[in-house]
């Protein structure tokens, strides 16, 4: 079994779990054991392709802002981009793998109106998007990278490491199973998965006085203690930044929770950062194959010995499966206020934005986390049909201050009430693959600015050919 919260997962961890896994095993009646065959072959197919095969991506779309989801381009234009093979070699226990990859992308600041250059305030970006370079050694890969993540259990938000910002360059370390361990002091934990990575934030300038070039410190742990249950703890921290505390010993500071949220007068605050849970169960089998699913991400610590998050942002959901696995369903809300728990009797404000980094919880301009920013509550109900690769999805709340990308000092941003649909199909044409989509969110009040409009219309084409 596999964690499927944490993405990415390294490559050999999904081959093993695959390997392990026999339709004999998972189901009793056969129309279960042929789908559940049916779409692993799929997965070890896509899995085979991804390592031996380069690819070119283009994506054709017109310029307007989105509620980016699960594996979807955050960019509010066209991009395109490259990606070479895998390559790998082996020295007893030792192995090294690599690929390349390169963006070009029109600027994910869709709030923004005057350019500049090619680099973070340039109209057209580029990024190394997609390469690495990993060295795997005693069941661990050290890795340096240029990728995204998706941490949690839901399909529309993660309420801390998402799909609407760019890659984030940087390097790490991460467990190179999901398996279970063979010590008997961690053996509980069941499938489990660790990583941990450093990155440079590449930021352009939106206010004054902007900490820019922080450092983003992403650290994840996902278990599965039962068949049925699935637990995940995240944290990520913003330190350093031009203007800002750094070195090793600021470092050490924000990692143990150390002067954080300061009073006035006090030595600078070490970092910002946000940490919390989630979990995805299993319904009784009576009630069919279905999940419930929760994530409370803390923007600030509490306690002097062993400091915790309080003030919880929050997600909540469900989804179901059925025509043997090919069809999801889900429903998900999220509310990306503070103390947004039901029972929490303080008053609720606006999460993801503080004093200490006044461009707010973003890369590259964008949220790092839901797409719908700071402030908002937003209800999303979704259909996926994977066999055809079709979704799509409706979306109602209200976004505080703007969706996709973060400007402080735009008050007058579109926000308010918001709703919005989108709908995508994949199809495979001449060894090519083509998905469509359309969109559109619409929200009541505030000005356009830039291709941030209060109307959103989105119509892409994406494109994407191996070699």
């Amino acid at each position: 079994m596999l964690t499927v919260s944490h993405w990415p997962l390294p490559a050999a961890a999904v081959q093993e779990a695959l390997d392990k896994l026999t339709g004999a095993a998972q189901g009793d009646a056969q129309g279960d054991v042929q789908g559940l065959n049916a779409s692993r072959d799929f997965v070890l197919q896509e899995l085979a392709a991804a390592r031996s095969l380069g690819r070119i991506q283009v994506h054709l779309r017109s310029e307007s802002e989105g509620l980016n989801g699960y594996g979807e381009n955050y960019t509010p234009g066209s991009s395109a981009q490259l990606l070479t093979s895998e390559g790998r070699s082996q020295w007893g226990e030792v192995t090294v793998a690599g690929r390349l990859g390169g963006r070009l992308e029109v600027s994910p600041n869709s709030l923004q109106t005057q350019f500049r250059g090619m680099g973070t305030e340039g109209r057209n970006q580029m990024r190394a998007d997609g390469s690495s370079a990993v060295l795997g050694w005693e069941g661990w890969n050290f890795q340096a990278f240029s990728r995204q993540n998706w941490w949690g259990p839901g399909w529309q938000s993660s309420m801390v490491n998402g799909h609407n910002s760019p890659a984030w360059l940087g390097a790490g370390v991460q467990r190179g199973s999901a398996a279970p361990s063979d010590s008997v002091w961690l053996s509980w934990m069941g499938p489990w998965n660790l990583d941990v990575f450093v990155a440079k934030a590449q930021d352009p300038r939106v206010v004054q006085n902007q900490p820019s070039g922080f450092l983003f410190s992403g650290m994840r742990l996902t278990m599965k203690p039962k068949p049925w249950l699935e637990v995940g703890l995240s944290r990520a921290l913003q330190t350093a930044g031009a203007g800002r505390p750094s070195g090793a010993g600021n470092f050490v500071k924000a990692f143990f929770g150390q002067q954080v949220n300061q009073d006035p007068g006090d030595p600078p605050d070490s970092s910002g950062q946000i940490a919390g849970y989630d979990v995805r169960a299993s319904c009784p089998a009576v009630l069919g194959n279905c999940a419930v699913y929760t994530q409370w991400m803390g923007e600030d610590a509490a306690g002097s010995t062993i400091p915790l998050p309080y003030k919880f942002m929050s997600l909540w959901g469900m989804d179901k499966t059925y025509g043997n696995g090919r069809y999801r369903l889900f429903a998900e809300w999220a509310d990306a206020n503070a103390y947004s728990l039901p029972w929490d009797a303080k008053l609720s404000f606006p999460g993801f934005v503080n004093g200490v980094y006044n461009q707010g919880y973003t890369q590259g301009a964008r949220w790092v986390g839901p797409a719908q920013g700071s402030g908002s509550r937003v209800l999303t109900l979704g259909w996926m049909d994977a066999e055809r690769q079709r979704q799509f999805k409706l979306h109602a709340g209200t976004v505080a201050s703007s969706i996709g990308a973060y400007n402080p000092s735009l008050v007058s941003a579109p926000h308010g009430r918001l709703w919005g649909v989108s709908a995508s199909q994949t199809m495979r044409w001449m060894g090519m693959t083509l998905t469509p989509e359309l969109a559109y969110t619409h929200l009541a009040e505030g000005q356009d600015q830039g291709v941030n409009k209060r109307s959103n219309l989105r119509v892409g084409l994406m494109m994407a050919v191996p070699f």
